[in-house]
């Protein structure tokens, strides 16, 4: 039987028929395994035994295999699964793929990648997805080749923050372990205090895009209490390709710059630079 036929077998009442499509996919289930974990540099063989994989690999590639399935189980007893739409493997692969992606991000994330190699990605996925550079183009201005132009824009990071959202002024940085850990960094708590509330009023400004900006830039990166989705979920999910989501995106963060300069947000900054101006004339 088929995939379709079997899920309306389930669909009728008919719990038994989880083991057996959970048995006619395991394969389906192992090759997204082995897909996210090359996607991720995460699949290398032995050098001692060319035809086997490291201890490594093997290990990333269960825990993906494991993820996937749990996954699994969990959208088909959801139900939410329409055979008249797409078929089966169709509907599943871009979920198992995002929650495998999610489980890698969570455990390995920015591990493979020293401070300078992440800015060099970083700032790559940045041209290409926010200002829609071409690959060549990006590789000419960070002097690298398109090959680790591709790979980078590959790689599955969340390298937008919430604040790259809104210009910096003043040629100002952000310090992102400052920013998330600030318990444990050297910042001062007024600089704490300052982050935090630029961090509110930022969600103003978020808050008030449409449901739809909101769920595929909140998707996107994370933001504000959504689940980072990958894309190929993000495009199921509001029946867009790539380049429509993409687009979506740079059009929601439009949108909240065009609102940054009457915003709460922008007048919190400027309150903020005046008082510490002042109050560094006042220790001169």
């Amino acid at each position: 039987m088929t995939n379709e036929e079997l899920i309306l077998k389930f669909y009728d009442g008919d719990e038994t028929i989880l083991e057996k499509l959970y048995n006619k996919n395991i394969g389906f289930i192992r090759s997204i395994a082995k897909e996210v974990a090359v996607n991720f540099n995460c699949y290398n063989k032995s050098a001692e035994h060319p035809n086997k994989l490291t201890a490594h690999s093997k290990y990333v590639v269960n825990e993906l295999f494991y993820e996937g399935m749990l996954e699994f189980f969990s959208l088909l007893r959801k139900k939410k699964y329409e055979p008249e739409r797409a078929k089966l493997t169709t509907y599943l692969y871009p979920r198992l793929k995002g929650a495998m992606y999610r489980w890698m991000e969570c455990n390995l994330g920015v591990l493979f990648f020293d401070p300078e190699d992440m800015a060099e990605l970083r700032k790559a996925q940045q041209l290409y997805y926010d200002t829609g550079k071409e690959p060549e183009e990006i590789a000419k201005e960070l002097g690298i080749s398109v090959e680790d132009v591709a790979r980078h824009i590959g790689y599955n990071t969340h390298f937008l923050s919430v604040y790259d959202l809104v210009p910096y002024e003043d040629g100002e940085p952000y310090d992102p372990y400052e920013r998330l850990m600030p318990n444990k960094s050297s910042a001062s708590t007024d600089r704490i205090v300052y982050h935090k509330l630029c961090l509110e009023f930022l969600k103003e400004l978020f808050e008030a895009l449409p449901k739809k900006d909101r769920e595929i830039l909140g998707g996107s990166y994370a933001l504000f209490g959504y689940k980072h989705i990958d894309l190929d979920e993000l495009c199921l999910e509001h029946m867009m390709k790539p380049d429509g989501i993409i687009k979506a995106r740079k059009a929601a963060i439009r949108k909240m710059r065009e609102k940054y300069p009457e915003s709460s947000l922008r007048l919190w900054k400027s309150v903020y630079r005046t008082v510490m101006r002042e109050a560094e004339r006042c220790h001169e």
